[in-house]
């Protein structure tokens, strides 16, 4: 029985000619089901090839991201008519929308270039339409993405791409009667409300617990209201999300403090992990500064009197749960100047695979402090995932080589991902050995950018040696 070979050579000339030909030939190539079998001439480098390939699916087939792709070019506006002046309103109430989406930061909004985009939104608008819930009219508007993400590299603003991490938001809330609550997704809630449209505008993608019979069992209103991690993070991973946040709603006045300490205690059991996880300051500081510096807040490490809308973060590596001690007089005098700052007051922990941290916001209403919250947080990932460009002539160029790419589908697979990472410019092979591919990647950012953006997904992971750690270059495997 015969056997087909193609040099490697030849496969790699096969690859560019189709490329160069048409941007969509090598997934048109694979459409018509033809098949490549590649021979390594050595074998013993065969060998090492699929021992190192054994290796790292081993290392790397079980690694799970939870992330979902967000139409970041599009936005939805509620109007009253489909006046031609209501129209224009709208759409740039929408381009405003796609701005923050695309970029992640609220601060892009105020950038010269920005606010002269927005002030002709029909210059990056490719569509719009109606669309209609009952008696409400929606303006839905599609715009330009590579126009969008051509201004913000121009401005030096961020550009996030449409991979965003996954959250789930555990929030109790304390009514007039003083009884604590869960709020689920099915509750109707104005925290709530704001939490999800707030969510929308901004492209995140966030959810609300279930709160059903295993809700209940695994976790239970004080678990929330004391912003214990370990009951919130065991109770979490029936969800499988990236980040989690768990948070308590009060009545901010002088007279009436929280039922636990503003620094949360720590269940006994779970002493030694906490310690482990908060003892390195480096790995949750950025949330804490960012959301202070968005809300002008002034000091971490203590609680003073703040606009309505900032948020407070403290820091604090965590020890046994001391004995209560009574109030003192400086400790009231701090809770008065809290009551300045808003009506409600939210105390939350954020909760990720590496790092623990804690906050809290003040404002006259708890849909205030939910749109509050998921600004902050908005904020927070565009400074841990979004790219800010740099001058062309400044632009990093890498070559990555990429194992497991052993036929055409795997290239145009391979390809079409490389090409969606927004900090990636330009993706081109340049060698093939055996299923090792290498390319040449021109980088909008920064090397590590690059490695943020592919931690995201478990599509491509970094080959690591024997001891976890990973091997020196930019070396990937392609799990698709």
């Amino acid at each position: 029985m015969g056997v087909s070979v193609v040099r490697v050579d030849d496969l790699r000339s096969l690859l560019l000619s189709k490329e160069a030909s048409s941007k969509d030939a090598a997934s048109t190539y694979v459409a018509s089901k033809h098949v490549v079998s590649i021979r390594e001439y050595s074998h013993q480098g065969a060998l090492m090839l699929k021992a190192l390939m054994l290796f790292v699916m081993c290392a790397t087939a079980f690694a799970t991201n939870a992330i979902e792709r967000i139409v970041v070019n599009e936005a939805k506006v509620l109007v009253d008519d489909q006046s031609s002046r209501t129209q224009k309103s709208a759409a740039k109430k929408a381009l405003r929308e796609v701005f923050l989406k695309m970029s992640g930061s609220s601060e892009t909004l105020s950038n010269a270039g920005v606010r002269a985009a927005l002030a002709s939104p029909e210059a990056l608008l490719r569509s719009y339409r109606y669309s209609y819930n009952g008696d409400e009219t929606y303006y839905v508007a599609e715009f330009d993405s590579s126009k969008i993400a051509e201004i913000l590299q121009r401005e030096m603003l961020p550009l996030w791409g449409d991979r965003r991490p996954e959250t789930l938001i555990w929030l109790a809330i304390q009514d007039e009667k003083e009884n604590k609550v869960i709020i689920d997704e099915a509750l109707n809630h104005p925290i709530s409300e704001a939490i999800n449209t707030t969510a929308k505008e901004r492209g995140l993608p966030l959810s609300l617990p279930l709160m059903d019979l295993t809700d209940s069992v695994n976790i239970s209103t004080y678990d929330i209201w004391g912003r214990f991690v370990e009951p919130v993070r065991n109770a979490s991973e029936r969800y499988q999300v990236d980040n989690i946040i768990a948070a308590r709603v009060y009545k901010n006045d002088a007279t009436s403090v929280p039922d636990f300490p503003r620094e949360p205690e720590v269940p006994a059991s779970t002493e030694n992990e906490e310690a482990d996880e908060l003892s390195d300051e480096d790995d949750y500081s950025s949330i804490d500064e960012l959301v202070q510096s968005q809300f002008d807040n002034g000091n971490a490490d203590s609680v003073e009197a703040v606009p309505n809308g900032a948020m407070t973060g403290q820091q604090t590596e965590q020890t046994a749960p001391p004995s209560v001690k009574p109030f003192t007089m400086d400790e009231f005098e701090e809770y008065a100047k809290r009551a300045e700052a808003g009506d409600f007051g939210l105390d939350w922990v954020f909760i990720s695979n590496d790092s623990v941290s804690y906050g809290s916001i003040y404002d006259d209403t708890p849909a205030a402090l939910g749109n509050a919250l998921v600004d902050a947080y908005a904020n927070y990932l565009s400074s841990q995932y979004a790219v800010i460009g740099v001058n062309e002539a400044d632009r990093e160029i890498l070559e990555i080589s990429v194992a497991n790419v052993g036929s055409l589908s795997s290239y145009a697979s391979l390809k079409r991902y490389l090409m969606s990472l927004s900090v990636i410019e330009n993706a081109a092979l340049i060698k093939q050995s055996g299923t090792v591919a290498t390319f040449s990647v021109t980088l909008i950012g920064t090397s590590d950018d690059l490695m943020n953006s592919v931690g995201l997904e478990a599509k491509l992971n970094p080959v690591t040696d024997a001891y976890g750690q990973p091997v020196q270059g930019f070396n990937f495997y392609w799990n698709n």
